[in-house]
């Protein structure tokens, strides 16, 4: 298969083309020129790889001419480019609705322009609010127009139902839980306790806030997974178990020898999340293999190398 994957130089990108080419799969990875210079990892993971088997594009998704500058055929997408951080989104909701909507338009009219069966785009699991109504969740949990990253997921799973009713294609949207790993960017948590850790102190807002952390790896399982699915529709991406910021803040302040204190800024109330993923291992025989210690183990140890 000849699969065009957008976003990736991002963190789960660099970690999915290199499966995708030992699968034995051709890979065209389109990305920013930001995106190509900003990640290290990326590039110097992809160095080994098979140069007849991969190809690289730099295009930005919601450009008029990407229809020009990305070759085809390809069978297959894996839609990762997207504004990610939630934060962010709410600070320019104009270039959150052009990157994630409008970008997410533009490369479903490029698979079918160029002859793809499958579809596999980047949800979140924020879709079902912070707290979800329920405990695990499950797919059939109501979708929250929380906020402005939410509201562009939604639409773009919409986006996503709409080319498969209108046109037949195929598609899986992955409500992914918290990812972590190496090569993961500042302004994610386990990210930032680490840069905090390593200058010594840590002090923690939302001690008792509950994630379900789901390690780099056992992502980009998925996405590869859902690729060769035949499944329609959204697929939950995580653990079953949760394990609060506090705890997660605690293995990365010992690793370093840091103080870890709570904040005294007053902060809300805490929040749940917990993901229910029998969906995901029923349709796509998907389960996760890192546990939540190993996979912090893995990614300080990671952080030690890479940084002074």
């Amino acid at each position: 298969m000849r699969v065009l994957v957008t976003g990736a130089a991002g963190f789960f990108g660099s970690v999915i083309v290199p499966r995708l080419i030992a699968e034995g799969h051709d890979v065209i990875c389109l990305d920013t020129e930001e995106g190509w210079g900003s990640n290290r990892r990326a590039r110097e993971s992809w160095r080994a790889l098979p140069s007849d088997r991969l190809s690289q594009v730099f295009a930005d998704i919601t450009s008029s001419t990407l229809e020009s500058l990305v070759p085809g055929p390809f069978d297959g997408v894996i839609h990762l480019a997207a504004m990610a951080a939630p934060r962010e989104c709410d600070r320019n909701p104009p270039r959150a609705f052009n990157i994630n909507v409008n970008g997410t338009h533009q490369v479903l009219k490029l698979a079918l322009q160029r002859g793809a069966r499958r579809f596999v785009m980047a949800s979140s699991a924020h879709v079902y609010g912070v707290s979800p109504k329920y405990l695990p969740t499950d797919e059939r949990h109501p979708l929250w127009l929380q906020d402005t990253y939410t509201t562009t997921k939604i639409l773009d799973e919409q986006l996503c139902q709409l080319f498969h009713d209108n046109y037949g294609l195929s598609y899986a949207a992955l409500r992914v839980y918290n990812g972590y790993g190496p090569g993961q960017g500042l302004g994610y948590f386990v990210s930032d306790m680490l840069l905090k850790a390593r200058e010594g102190r840590i002090e923690l807002m939302g001690w008792d806030v509950t994630k379900d952390w789901v390690y780099v790896d056992d992502v980009a399982d998925a996405y590869t997974r859902a690729l060769a699915s035949g499944f329609v529709g959204a697929i939950n991406i995580g653990t079953g178990r949760e394990a609060s910021l506090g705890h997660v803040a605690t293995v990365i302040a010992n690793a370093f020898e840091a103080v870890l204190t709570p904040s005294p800024a007053n902060a809300p109330g805490p929040t749940r999340m917990l993901c229910d993923a029998s969906r995901a291992f029923r349709v796509l025989g998907w389960q996760p293999k890192v546990q939540l210690e190993e996979g912090l183990s893995r990614t300080i140890e990671a952080w030690r190398k890479q940084t002074p």
